[in-house]
């Protein structure tokens, strides 16, 4: 857990920095200024309307009397893909774009999971039924 949280607050960063002056070496500032707008924006738009047709999915099969389960997971992927995408950076947008795309959302999707499983196996998240 050490190392995750290393990573994630001092190395991701870091890294994140690092492109973006590559980044805008390459290709000057007001072109990464608009890019890094653009891909907020288009982020923005793509999980909301992968949101919505989840929600609708969801919903769907609620009223078959089905536990929406795979749609409540595409959902949770979802939420993770645009709040990369609102942050700053374009390893995080990459990463989120994979989590957002239908194509490679049912690939992390069991990846989130079996995460989520290990979490509650550990006892470190409690899910309480009725």
């Amino acid at each position: 857990m050490k190392k995750t949280l290393l990573f994630l607050f001092i190395l991701f960063p870091a890294l994140e920095v690092t492109v973006f002056i590559w980044t805008g070496a390459e290709i000057g500032f007001l072109w990464l200024f608009l890019l890094i707008a653009l891909t907020g924006v288009l982020g923005v738009a793509l999980a909301r309307r992968e949101g919505l047709q989840t929600y609708r999915r969801a919903r769907e099969q609620m009223q078959n009397g089905q536990p929406p389960t795979d749609e409540l997971l595409n959902g949770l992927c979802i939420l993770i893909g645009g709040f990369l995408l609102l942050l700053p950076g374009f390893i995080s947008d990459v990463l989120g774009l994979l989590f957002l795309l239908p194509f490679s959302r049912r690939k992390l999707r069991y990846w989130v999971q079996a995460l989520l499983m290990r979490l509650i196996a550990k006892n470190t998240i409690r899910v309480y039924r009725r």
